[in-house]
Formats: structure tokens, sequence, C-alpha cells
């Protein structure tokens, strides 16, 4: 469920060159099952009911995560994020402490990416509860959606209060709230 690999039975001798390989494809780096591990299904790009590009979102967001350090704050580290690129939800998003939903709007007779933001969900005890609907954020926003409510969180957690427990305590309302002008989009004529 976390579209992580397992590779078992490899001899000690044989890792070097098991890790090399790995780093000439591209799939060596660490951060297993932190906030910068992204789940995400294909989307727009080989998905024919992709409505959003759920990978190039989860690609941008370990990308900020890791140059703003958020995968360091010891309280946001262990969040985990999803995204699905259309309503089949096949990147589990409604389960994740932060759920992001492809969506699209129409803005001024134009098509505007969006996520729809779903916080709180519980990925753990056989997805044992969904997430909370917050609203739909245009794609370019997210990585800054991301920042304000890791940030709260680390700076808001109570003991070893979980993101789930969190945002229930906080609630939707002051969420929604957090995120709101970044919900907002300006006129194709001020930024196109």
């Amino acid at each position: 469920v976390e579209q992580n690999l397992l590779l078992r039975w490899i001899s000690e001798a044989d890792l070097p060159a098991v890790y090399q390989a790995l780093v000439k494809i591209g799939l060596a780096e660490g951060g297993a099952s932190t906030i910068s591990d992204i789940t995400a299904c294909p989307g727009t790009d080989t998905c024919k009911l992709g409505i959003s590009s759920s990978r190039s979102l989860a690609a941008e967001l370990t990308r900020h995560i890791r140059k703003n350090g958020i995968d360091k704050d010891p309280n946001a580290k262990h969040l985990h994020i999803k995204a699905s690129g259309c309503f089949h939800s096949c990147g589990q998003h409604h389960v994740a402490d932060l759920g992001f939903l492809g969506v699209s709007r129409n803005v001024g007779g134009r098509r505007v990416p969006h996520f729809q933001l779903v916080v709180g969900g519980q990925w753990t005890n056989n997805a044992g509860s969904y997430g909370l609907a917050i609203g739909a954020v245009p794609s370019k926003r997210v990585p800054e959606v991301v920042q304000r409510l890791t940030e709260r969180y680390s700076k808001e957690r109570q003991g070893q209060e979980t993101f789930a427990d969190f945002a229930n305590r906080i609630g939707k309302k002051t969420i929604r709230a957090m995120v709101e002008e970044l919900q907002a989009i300006p006129g194709y004529d001020q930024d196109p």
C-alpha cells in the first residue's frame, strides 16, 4: 500500500552491486515510510481516467519537503502523504495524514488543475477511517498547504498526538481558514 519495494534474500556480498543498480535507475533514495515517501497513482501520466498528474504532484512535494527540511522535523517526518489522480482513489488519499485528490475546476473559461485536500485519515489499522475533506486547492499551491499544515502540527502538537487527532482537535473550520487564501485563483490576465 505504500508502493515501496522489498528485495529479499540478497546476500551481503551482493549489496553494493544491487545498490549501484538501484542508483542507476533512480531507486536508491532514502526516506522510506517518511513524509517524503509519497504514494501516488499514475494519474494522467498513463491512466485513461486520470484527471490530474498525481505523480508530478508527488515529485514536486518531495522536492519541497526536502528543500524546506520538513522531512527532518521530528513531529512531521513520519506523516504520510498520498495523492490520487481521480475519484477511483488508487493513491489512497482518503486514508493519509495529508491526502490529495485530483480534480479540475473551470475558472474564467479555462480548466485549472486542483487537488481536493483531505486531512487526518488513518492509514494504519487496515485504513481505519477516512480523513476530513477540506476543499480544492490549485495544484501550484499544494506545497504551501503542506508547509502550513505541517508547521502548525509541529508547533501545536500535544504530547504524542497523531495528525488525525490534531486535525480533529483543531477542526475542519480552522483548517479551512488556514488554506482559504491559497484556494484563490488570480485572473488569467494577472497570472496566466
